[in-house]
């Protein structure tokens, strides 16, 4: 299946193979490249959608697609901030993506049929919200191995002068390949004044 990224559509599922969508006519793939499977969430700027990569062998990634909220859209100078911050993550992906392996890698940035869209690393793993409704609250062992694997992401991406202003258990994710915490959303992240990534930062050790 695949899912039309118009939010107008009224029936958004679309089978395999269709170029555009039976409903609405919109165009289903984004770049030629990207294709929406199913949403997976909204937010205050936009929806997100689990997609496949035709450029990757149809590998897994996450389309955002920039979509504020109502009283957002009609607000001339909260759309301009909000624009800014949409802008802003898809740099901070692109830079701190590149240097961490805890930090979702950026793949695209773009606008199609006047919608702003980023592009970025499918994370396979479950957040730290669903982790904690279905285990229940975390012992000292599972406290102490959550900060030793998320703490030298903070230290790395506060040595880049970013600061996240959104860490919560729903932007922490599990990999499963390795059990590390990957730290998603960063939405409203700040990057200092003055202050650039690229300078600020470094690989890793």
């Amino acid at each position: 299946m695949s899912y039309c990224l118009n939010p107008d559509c009224q029936n958004p599922q679309n089978l395999d193979g269709r170029k555009y969508c039976l409903v609405c006519g919109s165009k289903l793939l984004l770049k030629d490249q990207y294709q929406a499977i199913k949403p997976i969430g909204n937010g205050g700027f936009g929806r997100t959608f689990l997609a496949e990569d035709a450029n990757r062998l149809n590998a897994l990634c996450v389309i955002k697609q920039f979509f504020p909220l109502p009283h957002i859209q009609g607000n001339i100078e909260a759309m301009a901030k909000a624009t800014l911050l949409f802008k802003q993550e898809a740099r901070q992906l692109l830079e701190l993506g590149e240097k961490h392996p805890q930090i979702p890698t950026l793949f695209g940035y773009f606008e199609q049929e006047q919608r702003l869209y980023l592009v970025q690393q499918h994370i396979d793993g479950q957040d730290l919200e669903k982790e904690l409704e279905q285990q229940g609250s975390f012992n000292e062992e599972q406290i102490r191995a959550l900060m030793h694997s998320l703490l030298p992401v903070l230290q790395f991406i506060h040595h880049c002068d970013v600061i996240h202003r959104d860490i919560k258990p729903t932007n922490i994710l599990r990999q499963k390949v390795d059990n590390k915490f990957v730290l998603i959303d960063f939405g409203v992240a700040k990057q200092l004044a003055g202050t650039s990534i690229s300078a600020a930062s470094t690989k890793p050790g």
